[in-house]
């Protein structure tokens, strides 16, 4: 374990390591710890089983995850950006010479776009939502994106404002951009949006659509799995 500060406290995060030095150090960052979203909401549970995978996956190939307990806080926007910058900036603390690689588990990619301070070597964006359109797009209200991903609408708006895709090209110089084109959450037009965003922010970025996947990439995990393994390989993390 290691902490870091969240919303008036040392909060704990759960770091897993290879048998060796790892070749990286990926922090799996998820909606559940970072806006205390419901574990059992449909567009959380198999998000966190397909967490639980890739972290698998990735020790497995000789890199270390860390990933934030949950735990029970009062949020507001501007809490949760200076938790995940806390954690991202322990994370670099701690392994300073070790490739970073951050992985957002849907709603928690724009907290990740906002937050980040360290450079890291690849940003991977999982099932990633727009929130920037949500104050300014009647539609999008109706959608109800927020209400199905378990944010709170404040907080969803206040993250949109913040500009999310256009920061995100600050996390890292290469991203890969991972949605399931049955995703009945988060529109799959989302995931082109983030990528366009992100390459036109200079970003050498690459994007995934898996067919037949669903929000949490049910039935395809395994072949996203190795993808991203690959996309490490290639970028050296």
């Amino acid at each position: 374990m290691i902490e870091y500060d969240a919303f008036g406290q040392r909060r704990p995060a759960r770091v897993e390591l290879p048998a060796g030095e790892p070749s990286s150090m990926a922090l799996i960052l998820s909606g559940v710890a970072m806006f205390g979203l419901d574990a059992e909401l449909p567009a959380t549970r198999g998000l966190l089983e397909f967490g639980d995978l890739l972290a698998e996956t990735l020790v497995a190939s000789g890199r270390g995850v860390v990933r934030p307990e949950p735990f029970r806080a009062e949020r507001d926007t501007e809490g949760c950006i200076f938790a995940a910058a806390s954690l991202d900036a322990t994370i670099a603390g701690m392994w300073p010479d070790v490739p970073g690689v951050r992985i957002g588990l849907s709603a928690a990619v724009p907290l990740i776009a906002v937050a980040s301070e360290s450079p890291a070597a690849l940003f991977v964006l999982v099932s990633p939502p727009i929130l920037e359109t949500y104050g300014n797009r009647p539609d999008r209200l109706e959608l109800p994106l927020a209400e199905a991903l378990g944010i709170p609408p404040a907080i969803a708006a206040e993250l949109g404002a913040r500009a999310p895709m256009h920061a995100g090209a600050s996390v890292a110089s290469r991203a890969l951009v991972v949605h399931g084109a049955a995703d009945r959450i988060v529109p799959p037009a989302d995931a082109i949006g983030w990528r366009a965003s992100l390459a036109a922010g200079g970003v050498d970025s690459a994007r995934l659509e898996v067919a037949f996947a669903d929000h949490d990439l049910e039935p395809c995990r395994e072949p996203v799995l190795e993808a991203i393994e690959r996309h490490l390989d290639e970028v050296g993390a």
